[in-house]
């Protein structure tokens, strides 16, 4: 009866500790492992038996059943302790993905040992059999189960080679991309970018090409072509294709933008233009700028059609958008055109404002000077957007300097001329000055440029607007 009892005892402390150690540390799981190891050994050693009892070791009855039962537990806590050890002297993170196989590859390989011993040598029972009728439920469930196992085997073979991680983006052939957020056995999940979750099993994976976005760095690569007419010499667009990616934010400077003649035809030839942006998350908006910028460098060069007018360049913009085509047309008669080289200033931070500058063609870079003296670029315009409204109605000085990145042309409008022009004609004095403040409130041009000059309050704005234009603050 003290045999059978403290076999009771032993075998409730062992489930005790086995639980209580399961949510601590790995190092805690050994130690408290390796103690009960020992303890249940030095007690069958005790009683002359051992973890691998003979017949002749164990007495008859009850006792011998606990001592078999304890033996089964010694095992068990051996393996587990074995398993541990293992992944410990592996190394590596336990939540990555090779760890993880690679333990419970080893967990099962030990476990089965384990299993066959304390079949065959605690129990007593004859494996023979069952490892022949094993074998035969093996090739029924491998028949059965090939996808799954397919799919089991490439998860490993994957794992091994580590193409990726969890939190990596990755493109699955031709239809999946996104970021890994679980991989397991038989497949990977990835979020794609529309906020799906895509479930890809490990022989997909496996089978088809693996391209990991993360790897050597997020940036990513992308090109556009444009077909555009044979007739417009080439220079003259490969100028034009450089300048639209300056006006895209997303676009990276480095590694430079390029651009390259893909395919020469009768009619049309085809251009592309090669750049970087810094992750995946930034390629829609860098396509869709490019587009934009592209198509309204075009429209303004007059590449495929009829150049846009200097009356029309004008009609376009939001801040005169009011006047009818025979005020344009005296006020274009106003232009005085500047031609400029890459690195000319037109004007410089603190100049008095006395015109407004429309951008006709060619690129052109807003800077400030920032801290350590040193100027720093807020923004850049092109061609049909324009610079200096507020300045000049409200009389303060330049807040930024005007450089030319590109050789571009550069429309001034004198302040005069627009006062001669609207001097006295008080409605049309109010909706040029419902237009400002609607240019300014949401024209789609450069954000910089509108926060380079910052607006004061409403009443304050109207008076210098309506100083500006000679007539009484109703």
């Amino acid at each position: 009866m003290d045999n059978v009892l403290v076999s009771l005892i032993l075998l409730a402390v062992t489930i005790g500790s086995v639980l209580f150690s399961r949510s601590r540390p790995v190092i805690a799981q050994i130690v408290v492992e390796a103690l009960l190891l020992f303890l249940i050994g030095a007690f069958l050693s005790w009683r002359g038996t051992t973890p691998l009892p003979h017949s002749g070791q164990l007495p008859d009855g009850a006792a011998g059943a606990w001592f078999r039962a304890l033996a089964v537990v010694w095992w068990l806590i051996g393996a587990r302790l074995v398993v541990a050890v293992t992944v410990v002297a592996k190394g590596r993170d336990p939540r990555s993905r090779e760890a993880r196989l690679f333990s419970e590859l080893t967990a099962a390989v030990i476990y089965i040992t384990a299993v066959l011993i304390i079949l065959n040598s605690v129990l007593d029972l004859n494996i023979n059999g069952v490892l022949a009728t094993s074998g035969v439920v093996a090739i029924v469930l491998g028949l059965a189960l090939q996808n799954t196992l397919s799919d089991v085997f490439s998860g490993i073979a994957v794992g091994l080679e580590q193409p990726f991680h969890v939190g990596d983006r990755v493109s699955l052939g031709d239809n999946v991309e996104g970021i890994v957020v679980q991989v397991n056995w038989r497949s990977i999940k990835v979020q794609t970018d529309e906020d799906d979750l895509a479930t890809v099993p490990n022989s997909v994976v496996a089978k088809g090409q693996i391209i990991n976005r993360s790897v050597p760095s997020k940036r990513r690569a992308a090109m556009i072509e444009f077909a555009l007419p044979a007739s417009v010499v080439p220079a003259r667009i490969f100028e034009l294709l450089r300048q639209a990616p300056l006006l895209c934010d997303d676009i990276l400077v480095s590694p430079a933008p390029s651009v390259t003649l893909r395919r020469i035809g009768m009619q049309r030839h085809v251009y592309a233009t090669h750049f970087y942006v810094a992750d995946t998350p930034a390629l829609v908006r860098a396509r869709s700028a490019l587009l934009c910028q592209t198509l309204r460098l075009i429209r303004h060069a007059g590449v495929g059609q009829a150049e846009l007018s200097r009356v029309d360049l004008l009609g376009s913009l939001v801040l005169f958008e009011s006047l009818s085509r025979k005020e344009l047309d005296e006020l274009s008669g106003h232009l005085r055109p500047h031609d400029v080289a890459p690195g000319d200033v037109i004007f410089e931070e603190g100049a008095e404002a006395h015109a407004i500058f429309v951008i006709e063609t060619g690129v052109i870079e807003l800077s400030r000077i920032g801290s350590g003296n040193v100027a720093t670029p807020i923004g850049r315009i092109g061609p049909g957007e324009y610079v200096g409204e507020i300045g000049l109605m409200t009389g303060a000085q330049r807040a930024f300097t005007m450089k030319a990145l590109t050789a571009a042309r550069v429309l001034e409008l004198p302040g005069d001329c627009i006062r001669l022009l609207v001097q006295g004609n008080a409605r049309l004095a109010h909706t040029m000055e419902g237009s400002v403040k609607k240019g300014l409130a949401w024209l789609e041009r450069d954000t910089a440029a509108r926060e380079s000059e910052p607006i004061e309050p409403s009443a304050d704005l109207l008076g210098r607007v309506r100083a500006f234009w000679r007539l009484a603050s109703s």
